[in-house]
């Protein structure tokens, strides 16, 4: 599989059952050379039957969501930053939502008679016009829009404002019946003021709202028990409601008594939840490290039985009652993200409806995937994804590629998984590497002690994790220890840039988002707050621990790197600003160590333009062969580019 051909594979986003249980719709998106993006389209799949594209033509529907009408005679989706409306057999759609900003986030009534939607709010006239006149001096970070809930009646097209005030709607969810929504309010939009967004509950009118939550932490996924009377949500906390834990699901009464958690202790994370049809019992994916499960917990015992078990990541899950049926999206080694369905009772598993990936495994060297397990330098046992070469042939040594995912409160699993372009682990060992993708201490789905390992100092256990598990491919005689890389992004990006500065194992790094001083990074970054339990407060605090900062912080180390190393920044990433990777360049560079920096304009943290990516993968292959291949390689252009 080529760079090119990794690109224009089809990504299924967004699939949403149809309460009669007949159909899956959802957005396929392909690569748009044009635009250099990928372009969305809506399509439906019956089961038995062929795929039907009821959206086609150029441009991209935006925002990426399917939303079923309650009697299944419809598709609502977004277009233009509007909602639209389509016949489930095709046709042309009509514009619901002429909005004065974008609708986002729509939700049905269970009559059909109303949509729900969050949309922040417009500018100003005097706003309007003194952007017009270019009289655009703004006070950083107190130039925002907060978005509201409004609903529209589907006959009549009227809109309804239902809140207001400065309070940003962050998410929000309507109960069964359609009588109340829950509402997650927050100060402000800005990711490090996502731990203040408490819930609300409210009449589906807008009217009698009041606070439920009163805690310190992110209240995700909130939904109304079907009876009415009590909350589920998920927050990264403890059972104390505490912060930085595996992420656990709470339920909490709507008399506002106290937040419980529905399994006291459990052992995993949780991806996503959802009340069964009854009330009595709650389906839930759980992050169980290199695969998710669905369980069901039973909420008068607060015990889990796992209903599932695969070589899979869920993406995508739901629970729809009229169909009687849940709809899973399976991220698999051999299928990057097809759509099944299963009973709500779980009396048998689950059954594919869409096929985007049939014949796949025929027309490309798709990567055989295995879990591999190792000790780690003081005995903890740790396990990550292998993806094997091209052709493997057992005890031949080949040159291994280490990928470190970004987080680190997240962990690598089976199948493609995000930022497949970042990554493109099918291209590389398509070439003939080894691909090494291990969850190293911080990663989630192993238990709170496993995640908590950065605390305090950050780079404690992790870095040490990773030199195991490459000495253990190498017991194994799977690896070539004098033909090794490393590359990450985001905190893979921290970790790469941590172990050139303690090891010259590796003869080639890529970095990528990655910090270099935590103390500048700590005033530059828009989240602050999940950093600052790293090492035990601020660094403009009273006696602030600026050791700590500092001690972590790559850049103190520079002077030890002998690797040749890459750097790679978002122009417009306000996660890891570009700052961090010009500090690290420049010191690197200073040693006369080989190092580039490549910074693409107008990215983010996660970079979404598609030459940018296959430009970033071009560098590196480039890179990896001089120095650990000591050969040539010939860079794959974009379509589209000389």
């Amino acid at each position: 599989m080529s760079l090119v051909q990794l690109a224009e594979l089809p990504r299924l986003l967004d699939p949403q059952l149809s309460p009669d249980g007949k159909s899956v719709a959802y957005m396929l998106a392909t690569a748009d050379w044009a635009t250099g993006r990928l372009s969305l389209h809506l399509w439906r799949q019956d089961a038995g039957a062929a795929p039907v594209a009821l959206t086609s033509g150029g441009g991209s529907e935006s925002n990426g969501f399917t939303r079923w009408a309650p009697d299944s005679s419809a598709i609502l989706f977004g277009r233009g930053g509007q909602l639209w409306l389509i016949p489930r057999a095709g046709g042309t759609p009509r514009q619901m939502t002429k909005h004065a900003t974008a609708a986002l986030f729509p939700t049905w009534s269970p009559d059909g008679r109303t949509i729900y939607f969050t949309a922040a709010d417009p500018q100003t006239p005097e706003e309007r016009e003194r952007e017009h006149r270019r009289d655009d001096l703004v006070a950083f970070e107190e130039n925002y829009k907060v978005r509201q809930l409004w609903s529209i009646d589907v006959a009549s097209g009227a809109e309804k404002q239902l809140t207001s005030g400065t309070l940003h709607v962050s998410a929000y969810r309507l109960s069964p019946d359609g009588t109340h929504v829950v509402v997650d309010r927050a100060q402000t939009p800005y990711a490090n003021d996502e731990h203040t967004g408490e819930l609300w509950l409210m009449r589906s009118d807008g009217s009698d709202a009041r606070q439920i939550t009163h805690d310190d932490v992110d209240d995700t996924q909130a939904q109304i028990s079907p009876d009415n009377t009590q909350l589920l949500f998920i927050a990264a906390a403890n059972n104390k409601v505490e912060p930085y834990y595996n992420n656990n699901l709470f339920i909490v009464s709507v008399a506002g008594a106290t937040t419980r958690p529905a399994v006291p202790d459990f052992p995993y994370a949780i991806d996503q939840a959802a009340w069964a049809p009854d009330g009595k019992s709650i389906l839930a994916v759980a992050n169980m490290g290199v695969h998710s499960e669905v369980f069901r917990i039973d909420v008068a015992s607060r015990t889990a039985t796992q209903l599932t078990d695969g070589r899979h990541f869920i993406p995508t899950f739901a629970v729809v009652p009229a169909a009687g049926k849940m709809l899973l999206q399976l991220d698999e080694p051999e299928r990057y993200g097809d759509a099944w369905t299963m009973p709500i009772s779980a009396s048998e598993g689950p059954t594919r409806v869409t096929g985007v990936f049939d014949g796949f495994t025929q027309k490309y060297a798709v990567p055989r995937q295995e879990k591999v397990t190792w000790k780690s330098s003081d005995g903890t046992t740790i396990e990550g994804v292998l993806m094997y070469p091209r052709n493997y042939t057992p005890g031949t040594r080949y040159p291994l590629v280490v990928q470190l995912h970004g987080g680190p409160a997240e962990s690598d699993k089976f199948g493609i998984g995000a930022g497949s372009l970042l990554y493109y682990g099918p291209v590389i060992t398509g070439k003939g590497w080894f691909v090494f993708r291990p969850n190293y201490r911080g990663s989630t789905g192993y238990g709170n002690a496993f995640l908590r390992d950065v605390i305090p100092g950050y780079f404690r256990h992790m870095q040490f994790d990773v030199l195991s598990g490459v000495d253990e491919l190498i017991r194994q005689g799977l690896v070539d220890g004098d033909r090794m890389v490393v590359m990450g992004w985001s905190a893979g990006g921290h970790l790469t840039t941590k172990l050139v500065t303690m090891t010259t194992r590796f003869k080639a790094a890529s970095s990528g988002a990655g910090v270099a001083d935590w103390i500048s990074m700590f005033s530059q970054t828009d989240d602050r707050d999940s950093r600052a339990p790293w090492f035990g407060g601020t660094p403009w605090q009273k006696n602030a621990p600026i050791a700590a900062f500092w001690n972590a912080s790559p850049l103190k180390d520079a002077a030890n790197v002998k690797t040749p190393i890459l750097f790679f920044a978002g122009d417009n990433d306000p996660r890891v600003p570009a700052e961090q990777a010009k500090e690290m360049y420049r010191a690197i560079k200073s040693h006369g160590v080989p190092t580039h920096l490549y910074i693409a304009q107008r990215e983010p943290h996660l970079w979404s333009e598609l030459r940018h990516q296959i430009a970033k993968a071009n560098a590196e292959l480039a890179w990896f062969y001089e120095y650990a291949l000591h050969t040539s390689y010939t860079p794959e252009p974009s379509p589209g580019l000389p």
